[in-house]
């Protein structure tokens, strides 16, 4: 586990290094090479801001926000020490106050909260079982570091890591959602069981439980296209400390 490390944030990647010797690239930063799906396009064109529509950067920082707190009020019960940042939450909680969607957003909070209370019982996610949220890790072989959301013992004793998306349910998980979760499971120094992707959307008023043995590709296949898509980038290094150096820490 990444536990030396700081993260740092800039519009145009995010970097995990210890000071020294190692700045590595987040895997989100790695899943920005991939191309942008033609369906995003085209939701993009349709949300221009034109005839009283609501511009699609506006749509996104609203769920972008939201999908920070929802994370941090879901998953901070099972923290050694409150999760909470300033630079993380609590930008996101200024940004929504400010844009007058903090009551939608705490309609929605409260929708994603019974959820989870379902989904906790259904999984068996409880402090006893759970191994760690919110935990930094890395593969310095491939040159990669990033944060899951979970670690668990399920109730079949399977060690599952898991990753919570409020993405729409009938279209996720997405392949980046699973190209994430097997990056952070090679960066992971344990066997893991299950992948898991819950997915929660407020929107809809709906939610569900995807697990890699659902998925059409398999973990060595989308190992395979991480570390393709972490080959192309090249080395990164001094691009990273110039991250580094000049972004906002949020570790």
């Amino acid at each position: 586990m990444g536990h030396d490390l700081q993260r740092y944030t800039l519009p145009d990647g995010r970097v995990y290094t210890n000071g020294d010797d190692l700045y590595l690239p987040s895997v989100s930063t790695v899943l920005d090479e991939l191309p942008e799906p033609e369906n995003l396009k085209k939701w993009k064109d349709k949300h221009d801001g034109t005839n009283s529509k609501k511009h699609w950067r506006d749509i996104l920082k609203y769920k972008q926000n939201r999908g920070t707190l929802i994370h941090y009020n879901l998953l901070n019960e099972f923290a050694d020490e409150d999760i909470y940042s300033e630079e993380d939450e609590g930008q996101s909680e200024q940004e929504l106050k400010l844009d007058g969607d903090w009551k939608r957003y705490q309609e929605d909070l409260a929708y994603a909260e019974d959820a989870w209370n379902t989904i906790k019982r259904i999984r068996g996610i409880t402090d006893e079982s759970v191994l760690n949220v919110e935990c930094f890790v890395r593969n310095t072989g491939v040159g990669y570091a990033g944060q899951f959301d979970g670690l668990y013992i399920d109730k079949q004793s399977n060690v599952v890591l898991t990753d919570i998306k409020t993405s729409n349910k009938e279209q996720a998980p997405y392949k980046k959602h699973k190209l994430q979760l097997t990056a952070y499971k090679n960066a992971l120094r344990l066997d893991v069981d299950i992948l898991e992707v819950i997915i929660i959307h407020p929107d809809s008023r709906q939610w569900k439980i995807s697990h890699n043995t659902d998925w059409n590709e398999d973990i060595p296949e989308l190992w395979n296209e991480f570390r393709e898509l972490r080959e192309s980038m090249g080395d990164v290094e001094q691009e990273m400390k110039e991250i580094a150096s000049e972004g906002v820490d949020d570790g």
